[in-house]
C-alpha cells in the first residue's frame, strides 16, 4: 500500500464541503465527480491552499497546504485556463521557468505534457485541447508533487478530451498525485479511484472501473 500524498480530514466549510475525508497515494489519479454546484471547486480550492477551510484538515506531505504554502509543491489548472497570445509554445514555458524556483527544464515539462513537437508553435494556433496540455506543462515546471485539475476537459470535444487524457499518466508515472474534478462519469472511469460529491458531502468512494461513477448515473 502507497504512503498518502494527500490527507483530507473531516473537512468542513460552510455548507460548501461537509464533513469530506479521502486520501490520494503517490503517482495516484482521484477523480472528485459531482453535478454543477456540488463543491467540488470549492473543495479543490481548499486543497490548493487558495481558502482556510472552517474546521477538518488538509495535508500535502505533512504540510497545510494554506499556511505552509512554501513548503508544498503543488500545481493548479483551472477550468478557465491561461492566455498567451504573442508567444511560442516554448516562449510560454520558458516565461514560466522564470518565475519559478528550481524549474524542470523547458525539455522535461514539455516531455511530460507530449508537447515537445509544439515547442515552436504559436499559442494562436494551437486547438483547445492542445492549450489544456500548455496549461499542464506549467502547472509542472514546479517539480510539483501534487496536481491539482479543475475539469480539465470541460469545453472540450471527444478528441481534444482523450488527448488531454493521453497526458495525466506521464505525471502520475513519475510519482505525482493528481486530483481532478468532473461533471462526467465516463471520465471519472479512467481515474485509479472516484468519490462522488453531492451538496459538499462525498458519498462514495470507489476504484475507476465503476463504483462511484455507476452510482451517480443511477442517481
Amino acid at each position: 500500500m502507497r504512503a498518502p500524498v494527500i490527507e483530507v480530514r473531516d473537512l468542513y466549510l460552510n455548507e460548501a464541503v461537509r464533513n469530506v475525508s479521502f486520501t490520494v497515494a503517490e503517482g495516484e489519479v482521484y477523480a472528485l465527480l459531482g453535478r454543477y454546484g456540488s463543491g467540488k471547486t470549492t473543495l479543490l480550492e481548499i486543497l490548493a491552499g487558495l481558502r482556510r477551510p472552517t474546521g477538518g484538515s488538509v495535508r500535502l506531505r505533512g504540510a497545510d497546504p494554506y499556511t505552509d504554502r512554501e513548503t508544498t509543491r503543488a500545481g493548479a489548472v483551472w477550468r478557465d485556463g491561461g492566455l498567451f497570445p504573442g508567444l511560442t509554445v516554448a516562449e510560454i514555458v520558458d516565461t514560466w521557468r522564470r518565475w519559478t524556483l528550481d524549474p524542470l527544464s523547458r525539455d522535461d515539462a514539455l516531455r511530460l505534457a507530449r508537447l515537445t513537437d509544439l515547442a515552436d508553435v504559436p499559442f494562436e494556433r494551437l486547438t483547445a485541447g492542445r492549450r489544456r496540455m500548455l496549461d499542464l506543462a506549467l502547472a509542472l515546471v514546479g517539480r510539483s508533487d501534487v496536481l491539482f485539475l479543475d475539469e480539465p476537459t470541460a469545453g472540450l470535444d471527444e478528441a481534444a478530451a482523450r488527448e488531454v487524457w493521453s497526458v495525466l499518466p506521464m505525471p502520475a508515472a513519475h510519482g505525482v498525485s493528481v486530483v481532478l474534478t468532473t461533471r462526467d462519469p465516463r471520465e471519472a472511469c479512467r481515474a485509479d479511484r472516484v468519490g462522488v460529491l453531492d451538496e459538499g458531502r462525498l458519498q462514495v468512494q470507489g476504484d475507476g472501473t465503476g463504483g462511484g461513477a455507476a452510482r451517480l448515473r443511477a442517481a
